[in-house]
């Protein structure tokens, strides 16, 4: 646009910025205060699209009172936007695109998106954009979307984490990092002025979202309007996308699947605390482009919500790091082996009854100390001690604690527990004691063979015990 128009379309904004009322779906008008509706606004962006109170996508968007304004407001969209829009056809095409690397390490570029756009819709973010972030961004959005090269932004991953807290937004790698969720007054009070309220304040009153924390994953990207093809849609080749040079982190989607997974996995084993991701989505950005794609509702019902979660430093995330980092590049061919060691010593840290726990440990001790399907408690009460050291415990009270544990993970497949005790060589300990036990002596074992980078030589330590 030149500045003239840049100007024209301050004006218009300006004039429609005292004159806003708010409507619910449905076109319902709200008495919902236009201070408390911005607030709303700047919550549910901070934390990429996710409503921390509602249970519900609550559909709500700004509508001018003067229809003078707001035909004024949609002639000028309509004629900055006519090179996108049909003869008689009120609406436009958008694709969003992001920039992935490839196996060779050549950057490309994927459609993720592609939407018929009409024009008011176009209106309503124009006016949420300009209440939140001042005129000023909302024409320079508008601009951007419109130029043939489209609006270079970032999309983000989102993954919502559970068993973590952090108080501060916490950088990881670039392009990642932590961010606290807490409860939210905003989104109550909001919620307070919604048809049928004392519905949702039944339902829902609690607020799962507290002390939870996000992972943001940053994804280059471009949003773009163009006109469409004869079947409805443009070949990605004709759309004018460039990649250019970009100083920001372009990743595969295979290694942003190992980075949310072995981060969160690294995490766990630091903390000594079952982090998990109970929800992921993809956030397109409301506040910097056009796309209306709002998602699926973020309501994780098979979260913990007694779980309490455990507090990270920026000591705790360094330290993580690095372990991710072994992770990532251990190259033994026994790596399936140990991931699957890792993940049954987070679900045995997760829920579930003491029983339960034993089993996903039994499973994920065989991984770690068994080698074929014969003479399994020979080799786990043996190999598991040899392994650990005097470091951890005398290996005579090693071998009575593995041999305990087989014990009580055997009773529990075949339903032979009785009682709340057992034995461990000459001592009686509680059943949740040889639990806490097993996870602990599985953990340290854990990170003994991510930091030798390679599973132990039986023979060879067999040599050297003997």
């Amino acid at each position: 646009m030149t500045e003239k128009r840049k100007q024209q379309l301050r004006q218009l904004l300006g004039e429609a910025k005292g004159d806003l009322g708010i409507r619910d779906e449905y076109g319902v008008p709200l008495s919902l205060p236009k201070n408390l509706y911005r607030s709303y606004l700047k919550e549910v962006w901070k934390h990429y699209g996710l409503d921390c109170f509602s249970p519900y996508w609550i559909r709500l968007s700004l509508d001018i009172g003067c229809e003078t304004t707001k035909s004024r407001l949609l002639d000028f969209i309509r004629e900055e936007l006519a090179r996108y829009c049909s003869v008689g056809d009120d609406a436009i095409s958008a694709t969003t695109c992001l920039i992935e690397n490839t196996s060779t390490n050549c950057p490309s570029v994927c459609r993720i998106d592609n939407q018929r756009i009409h024009l008011e819709l176009i209106l309503k973010r124009l006016l949420d954009i300009a209440l939140v972030l001042g005129i000023g961004e909302a024409v320079s959005v508008f601009d951007g979307c419109r130029r043939p090269e489209g609006a270079h932004v970032f999309f983000q991953d989102v993954l919502l984490v559970e068993g973590l807290k952090v108080t501060n937004d916490l950088a990881v790698f670039e392009g990642v990092r932590l961010v606290p969720l807490r409860s939210s007054e905003i989104s109550k009070k909001v919620s307070r002025y919604l048809p049928r309220f004392p519905y949702y304040a039944f339902l829902r009153e609690t607020c799962y979202f507290d002390s939870k924390t996000l992972l943001v994953i940053d994804r280059p990207g471009f949003t773009i309007f163009h006109e469409r093809g004869p079947d409805g849609e443009t070949p990605l080749e004709e759309l004018p996308l460039q990649i250019g040079e970009r100083n920001v982190i372009i990743r595969t989607l295979d290694e942003i699947d190992s980075l949310q997974e072995g981060f969160t996995q690294a995490l766990s084993l630091i903390l000594n605390h079952p982090i998990q991701v109970i929800y992921r989505w993809f956030c397109l950005g409301e506040q910097r482009t056009f796309n209306l794609r709002h998602g699926s509702v973020v309501w994780p019902s098979h979260a913990n919500r007694f779980r309490i979660p455990k507090e990270a430093s920026e000591a705790d995330i360094e330290k993580a790091k690095c372990l991710h980092e072994r992770l990532v590049n251990f190259n033994s061919k026994d790596k399936d082996k140990l991931l699957i060691a890792i993940d049954r010593w987070i679900k045995s840290k997760a829920s579930g009854s003491e029983a339960d726990k034993i089993i996903d440990l039994g499973k994920a001790l065989e991984a770690l100390y068994v080698t074929g399907k014969n003479d399994i408690r020979r080799k786990l009460c043996y190999r598991a001690p040899l392994y650990l050291g005097e470091d951890v415990a005398p290996q005579k009270t090693l071998t009575e604690e593995f041999d305990a544990i087989y014990d009580y993970r055997s009773a529990v497949v075949h339903n032979r527990v009785t009682g709340k005790f057992v034995s461990v060589g000459e001592r009686c300990v509680s059943i949740a004691d040889l639990v806490t036990r097993a996870q602990n002596l599985c953990q340290k074992s854990i990170l003994k063979i991510i930091k030798e980078q390679k599973f132990p030589d039986w023979s060879a330590l067999r040599q050297r015990a003997n």
